[in-house]
């Protein structure tokens, strides 16, 4: 079951990444992401009351039946993404993604490589042409269906609503892997994502669905702490939380 965990984790923190956004002014974005996985949770009965409280625990948003709350920081080139207990923060200027577990108090550095993940997806976006407000803005739904080269048989569908007033991200398809493949097709879709709705099927867990939306839009400034390094942490495997 591990590919299949891994690729519902890249959608979880494709979606995470997804608001994101190049504008100059600073902002914060406040969403929830929820994950159903009917199959999963069966599977989960099947262990034991130990074993269940283990998988709760370890963070995974695929094994806690909880919604996921994340908080999208952006200055300039720098965009900084809390879900769970890990951070990633992407500085475009200086080539630079930061891995960070808040929770081992233990960080990464890794290159800022765009369109590292070309290649490892296919899909076609339509634009529906349907426009309604949501958050305050004007967004406008399109269509999207994905294939995993990595995953024979396994197929993404849903929608996202996007913000025509705000600009498109310019961070996604920087990270490796499923991760990277999915976020890169969402280049495709013209605007700021405010809300998007991902099926996946053909997989060993069957029908699994992934729902973002955008609960809040600050502009308030942020100080340059936001996106340094924390103070006391160490450079070491900052992998876990949300599944990576």
């Amino acid at each position: 079951m591990q590919k299949t965990h891994s690729i519902l984790s890249a959608l979880a923190l494709a979606s995470v990444a997804l608001t994101a956004s190049a504008a100059r002014a600073d902002l914060t974005v406040v969403q929830t992401t929820s994950i159903s996985s009917p199959q999963l949770q069966a599977y989960m009965q099947t262990m034991t009351p130990q074993q269940r409280a283990q998988m709760a625990a370890s963070g995974n948003p695929l094994f806690s039946g909880k919604p996921i709350r994340s908080v999208i920081y952006v200055h300039g080139s720098k965009t900084r993404a809390d879900a769970g207990p890990m951070t990633y923060i992407v500085d475009v200027a200086a080539r630079r993604t930061l891995v960070i577990n808040r929770r081992s108090h233990t960080y990464t550095v890794q290159p800022y490589r765009p369109g590292g993940a070309a290649g490892q997806a296919q899909a076609t976006v339509r634009d529906t042409g349907q426009v309604k407000r949501i958050a305050g803005h004007p967004a406008r739904r399109y269509l999207l269906t994905s294939t995993l080269a990595s995953q024979p048989g396994t197929v993404i569908q849903g929608d996202v609503w996007a913000a025509q007033d705000l600009p498109q991200p310019s961070i996604l398809g920087t990270g490796s892997g499923p991760f990277g493949a999915i976020q890169s097709q969402f280049r495709k879709v013209k605007g700021f994502p405010l809300k998007t709705s991902l099926a996946v099927t053909g997989s060993p867990l069957g029908s699994t669905t992934v729902q973002t939306g955008v609960v809040s839009v600050s502009k308030a400034t942020l100080p340059a702490s936001v996106f340094a390094i924390p103070t006391g942490y160490r450079e070491g495997a900052a992998q876990g939380g949300i599944g990576m």
